[in-house]
């Protein structure tokens, strides 16, 4: 059976949470196996919506550095929807690269309060843009290319995942 591209992506966000110092049970949320659902239940306590964008741009203005583009379908709209959901959903956008040795990847994660800051949940489909700046410096996200907040890079990694 072959590899699916989103599966390589997911992967390297759920590895992040799962290697962490304390013990993490996961579980996919599959209710429609034929539609792309990326929805992962952390600890029966929150959801994690993880999403990848390959095609990192370059940012001349600014101070530089790299952006990459998010398009929620409706489907995923609808994965995020906190009127749909009984746990809070946090989303992991993986910034990725057509392949890993091509440049720096990197994994933005928004908690449920900033995803209701920039997510129209009755669209039929939303963007965001994540800018990582040339160095060091927290990610900054952008709705409708104004800039919402920044995001330190370690997020993922310094998560303290409720219910462990």
């Amino acid at each position: 059976m072959s590899v699916r591209e989103f599966e390589l992506y997911h992967g390297a966000a759920l590895a992040k949470v799962l290697r962490s110092e304390k013990p993490v049970a996961l579980r996919l949320v599959e209710t429609k196996p034929g539609e792309s659902w990326s929805t992962y239940t952390l600890n029966d306590a929150v959801d994690l919506l993880v999403t990848h964008s390959k095609n990192p741009r370059p940012v001349s203005r600014g101070g530089g550095g790299t952006s990459w583009s998010f398009v929620f379908s409706t489907n995923q709209l609808r994965q995020i929807n906190p009127a749909r959901s009984t746990r809070p959903v946090w989303v992991a956008m993986v910034c990725g690269r057509k392949a890993p040795a091509d440049g720096d990847m990197q994994v933005c994660l928004l908690d449920p309060d900033q995803i209701a800051q920039v997510i129209d949940f009755g669209a039929s489909q939303q963007s965001l843009t994540i800018r990582k700046p040339t160095g060091k410096g927290k990610l900054r996200v952008f709705k409708d290319r104004h800039e919402k907040f920044l995001v330190a890079q370690s997020r993922l990694d310094n998560w303290e995942i409720p219910g462990g």
